[in-house]
């Protein structure tokens, strides 16, 4: 009863993390009750496991004892799924056999499990020369479902040689064959022609995928993408979805250059959007970009026509900051019995240093 009750609040907040598919290991410091401890003969226990039915497909969040995982399934491949009550369920590949034992109800479940590596598998990739096959690496590689024939695959799309090192980035990313074939067929469309090895992971990384790219095709973006400009949209978070919120406020088709420069500066809809609120409806991009870099927003501007300069234009505002000029100092100076009413004064006199 009381490894059900863990169990339970462990699982409640885990599930907000299975709604996001997790393509690779992810290291993190978690209390885990096994139902076993120790490893023997191969039979590893890293620890609970959480999943949800949709699609015909299960997503299981793996959790071992300091790293968490999630990986998609076809619902065939578990066969027959404890419903109600407490039970037991296996899935099979050519890298071993991970044993749950757990239940479903409504389309969730969680539960333990323990995963027993193929002895002969793992001979057969030392024999192919790859080393330092620990628990971990067994198990992505059994998640990715690298077995003999993926490494036929690869060489009959001229991959003949895979290093140690790429063998666990192709297994940590979950580069299977259906991933792989996507990107060959991105690579052969766009033109891209073969890509290293090193490169593709680098793509699956970064999260940079044939529909990431596509995405952009859409929108009108027809000349070619480089793979290295795709990987710089997305590191910087330029997303389709952001430049259309930018474009429906009335401008023009944006470059992909400057959608990146926006990003860089913090230039968003929102921040456009309580500038024109403001009476500044003419307002560029490239002068957004300007008062960002500046220090200038709303607030600052609200501050400055609290004190009775309502007609202060975008340019006077951006000077004001450059010169240190805040409504603070335009109080202080105030407060002093100053006879001054215009900011280009407040300018002057802060330039020659009166405080």
């Amino acid at each position: 009863m009381k490894r059900n009750v863990i169990a339970g609040l462990f699982i409640a907040a885990l599930f907000p993390a299975l709604l996001s598919h997790a393509q690779s290991r992810v290291k993190v410091k978690v209390a885990v009750k096994n139902m076993h401890t120790g490893v023997n003969g191969g039979n590893h226990v890293p620890g609970t496991w959480a999943a949800y039915i949709g699609d015909e497909k299960v997503h299981i969040q793996f959790t071992g004892e300091d790293w968490n995982t999630g990986r998609t399934f076809p619902l065939t491949e578990l066969g027959v799924l404890p419903a109600g009550n407490e039970g037991t369920f296996s899935m099979t590949r050519e890298a071993g056999t991970i044993n749950f034992k757990g239940e479903f109800a409504g389309g969730k479940g969680h539960g333990f499990y323990t995963f027993a590596e193929n002895a002969s598998f793992k001979s057969y990739l030392q024999q192919k020369g790859y080393s330092n096959l620990d628990k971990e690496l067994m198990l992505d590689i059994f998640f990715t479902d690298i077995n003999k024939s993926y490494f036929e695959f690869l060489k009959e799309n001229g991959y003949a040689g895979v290093s140690n090192q790429q063998l666990k980035d192709l297994a940590q990313q979950d580069l299977n064959r259906k991933v792989m074939d996507d990107y060959f067929a991105l690579f052969k469309a766009e033109g891209y022609g073969r890509q290293p090895l090193d490169k593709i992971v680098e793509l699956r990384e970064h999260g940079v995928n044939a529909r990431f790219v596509n995405s952009f095709r859409q929108m009108g973006y027809h000349e070619k993408i480089p793979l290295d400009k795709a990987l710089e949209l997305r590191d910087h978070g330029v997303t389709p979805e952001f430049i259309t919120s930018i474009q429906q406020m009335g401008y023009e088709k944006i470059s992909l250059d400057k959608a990146v420069e926006l990003r860089d500066h913090g230039v968003n809809p929102e921040f456009i959007s309580s500038i024109q609120q403001m009476g500044y409806k003419d307002i560029t991009l490239d002068k957004a970009q300007e008062l960002r870099d500046h220090g200038v927003n709303p607030d600052f501007i609200k501050s400055i026509h609290a004190l009775g300069f309502n007609d202060v234009s975008l340019d006077k505002a951006q000077e004001l900051r450059d010169h240190g000029v805040n409504a603070e100092y335009i109080k202080k100076i105030k407060d002093k019995g100053m006879n001054i009413h215009t900011l280009d004064e407040y300018i002057r006199l802060r330039d020659a240093g009166f405080n």
